[in-house]
């Protein structure tokens, strides 16, 4: 089994399947009952927005590991607006094909070589794990604000 191969597995788990710390993506957002997705707690994003913008940087990673150095996540970008619940889910498990797709075909020989960006230095193996953190620390907050949401029958 090669580098990639195991971080597709975590890729896989985090998204549809056990992960180690808990529920994964999609088993916490069937959970989101669609008319609060678009709900607010004070000034936090709502669960769609978080969602939406969870695919946008899934979006950059697979661009990038496809070779695409000038895609980038601007203003604009980073937290778009989100058409309903339903296409939300649609677009994230899209972006989950495309991204394991783009992972699967990666060669593990070039884990270790940066990433083309004029901001930051890291290298394709910081980019996947990134990924999997980014999305995990967000879905930490789409289950709390579920919870906060549901908890005031908001």
């Amino acid at each position: 089994m090669t580098e990639v191969d195991r971080i597709a597995r975590l890729l896989e788990k985090t998204f549809e399947k056990q992960p180690w710390y808990g529920s994964s993506i999609m088993e916490i957002l069937k959970s989101v009952k669609p008319e609060l997705a678009s709900q607010r707690v004070g000034d936090a994003h709502a669960i769609n927005e978080l969602v939406e913008h969870m695919i946008s940087w899934r979006e950059f990673a697979t661009r990038r590991l496809l070779g695409d150095d000038a895609f980038d996540v601007n203003d604009r970008t980073n937290f778009p607006v989100s058409a309903s619940w339903q296409e939300t889910l649609s677009k994230l498990q899209h972006s989950q094909e495309a991204l394991m797709r783009a992972v699967r075909q990666f060669p593990s020989e070039r884990l270790e070589e940066p990433v083309p960006s004029n901001r930051f230095r890291y290298t394709f193996y910081t980019l996947l794990h990134g990924i999997i953190q980014h999305d995990i620390y967000h879905l930490g907050q789409i289950a709390l604000l579920n919870k906060v949401i549901e908890s005031k029958g908001m």
